[in-house]
């Protein structure tokens, strides 16, 4: 933890998960956890679930702490691509 200012600051720390392409070596992008998970539950239920099976499971109230690798065939078929704001931001990834 960090004080800054005399205030306690937790140290956020994301966990990834994969869609199954990633090994295939296919360019992607890590999407915010939160709109991966917002964009499934506008799908029809047979659909979403064809595509959250292709990505390591995760609960759901887990989404705010998960950054979600997708390649961009996943990406436009949960429909994040659609939304720039998805996307997490280099610098707030933890490796």
């Amino acid at each position: 933890m960090r004080f800054r200012k005399g205030v306690l600051m937790k140290k956020q720390v994301f966990r990834e998960r994969e869609c199954i392409h990633q090994d295939d070596g296919v360019e992607g992008e890590y999407y915010n956890g939160v709109f991966y998970v917002q964009a499934l539950q506008r799908l029809p239920v047979d659909v979403a679930l064809q595509i959250a099976g292709k990505v390591e499971p995760f609960f759901w109230s887990d989404a705010p702490e998960i950054l979600v690798w997708l390649c961009r065939n996943c990406a436009a078929e949960v429909g994040v691509a659609e939304s720039p704001r998805a996307i997490a931001q280099p610098a707030r990834r933890q490796e």
